[in-house]
């Protein structure tokens, strides 16, 4: 059975404000649902950029983003962020509230859900983002990790379709790392979601690896191995 569609993109350029040059070039692309597809590429490649437009942060210069079948622009910004949520590189950027179930009670509670309900959304995620310790913790006592872990669960809180994360394993303790996947992993069959990282463990639990050059893809793997098996494993740069 052929699988659903959870992200279309058709023709997406970019180009920064006051720029000339194209970041992201002509991209096509289908995102599949319940997938775990990860994005690789040198820095600079566009891979954060791409995923800025997977949700509204950034609008195409030309052709069009459409999360199930919505086409992501201006008007339907907020109604595509409740489908897909973005874990950024860097927590700093998205935990803002000084405790940590106040955090990431925000976004339900955003959403007008009762006192109850955002209850209940709060300690799935703490149990989902395996911080149920940390809840009632200053961010400002929190380790760079634990504030990854945080906006991971805040995310994970307003229950999105399809979640995107951002070098998710840059920065935690390395006997943290397997936790985190664990999570992605045991979220992942119930939702789609979204990997950049140059992290080769995360690869290795991909349902699908697209490789990134100078704004465009350029090899599209079904798994670890065939990626490995490819021109571009060893380094990652054009043979």
């Amino acid at each position: 059975m052929d699988k659903r569609v959870a992200i279309q993109v058709e023709h997406l350029t970019y180009a920064y404000h006051n720029h000339h040059e194209f970041v992201l070039n002509d991209i096509n692309l289908e995102i599949y649902e319940k997938d775990l597809t990860v994005i690789v590429g040198p820095n600079g490649s566009g891979k954060t950029t791409l995923i800025k437009h997977f949700n509204g942060l950034f609008l195409p210069s030309n052709g069009q983003v459409k999360v199930y079948g919505i086409p992501v622009s201006k008007k339907t910004r907020k109604q595509v962020q409740r489908l897909v949520g973005l874990v950024f590189q860097n927590p700093d950027d998205q935990v803002f509230f000084p405790i940590v179930e106040q955090d990431i009670a925000f976004g339900p509670r955003n959403m007008g859900l009762s006192k109850e309900q955002v209850e209940k959304k709060v300690v799935h995620a703490l149990k989902e983002a395996q911080i149920e310790h940390l809840r009632k913790k200053s961010v400002f006592e929190l380790s760079f990790g634990e504030k990854k872990k945080v906006a991971f669960a805040g995310i994970l809180a307003m229950d999105p379709k399809i979640v995107i994360l951002d070098e998710p394993t840059i920065g935690i303790d390395p006997w943290d790392k397997p936790a985190m996947i664990r999570t992605i992993k045991n979220f992942q069959p119930h939702h789609t979601v979204v990997v950049v990282t140059h992290d080769i463990d995360i690869m290795k639990e991909a349902t699908r690896i697209l490789l990134m050059w100078h704004g465009e893809i350029v090899g599209d793997f079904a798994s670890y191995e065939e990626f490995l098996e490819s021109k571009y494993a060893h380094p990652l740069k054009r043979a």
